[in-house]
């Protein structure tokens, strides 16, 4: 079921943020350098969308080949729990950055909840704003998913 939902969502994101490789105006583009580039928000405090992303990222690595996608997920409020060295899917993201997926905390979060980066999983980026960092992407072109 949760394979299902994952080929659903890649999916959904191909067709509607044009991963395939799609050039037409308006749709995303790989970089100059070829990649596709890919940022998923994750706000929820919920291991089952979690492994949702994970499998969106570890799909989209699969379908478009993994030195070709560059993908990013960013936790920002109650999603900045799931980024605790203790939490319930700790497992899969050590496995996501090992596999070059860029795991990033919003430091205002992270300052309300009083979570030091020593708190965190080893390897994520903690960046000013998980919101900033998101439109960001999305000025420089990155297609935005939210599972």
């Amino acid at each position: 079921m949760k394979q299902a939902l994952a080929v659903a969502a890649l999916a959904g994101a191909l067709a509607i943020g044009g991963l395939a490789g799609c050039a037409s105006e308006g749709g995303a583009k790989a970089a100059a350098d070829g990649k596709h580039r890919v940022v998923i928000q994750m706000s929820d405090n919920d291991p089952q969308k979690w492994n949702l992303a994970l499998n969106n990222a570890q799909n989209l690595q699969q379908a478009l080949g993994k030195d070709n996608v560059k993908v990013e997920i960013v936790a920002y409020g109650p999603g900045l729990n799931m980024l605790k060295a203790n939490s319930k899917v700790a497992g899969r993201i050590n496995g996501a950055l090992d596999q070059n997926v860029d795991i990033v905390a919003c430091g205002n979060t992270m300052q309300k909840m009083k979570v030091t980066k020593n708190d965190l999983i080893g390897g994520t980026r903690i960046v000013e704003g998980g919101v900033i960092e998101i439109s960001e992407r999305q000025q420089q072109g990155w297609t935005y998913i939210k599972p």
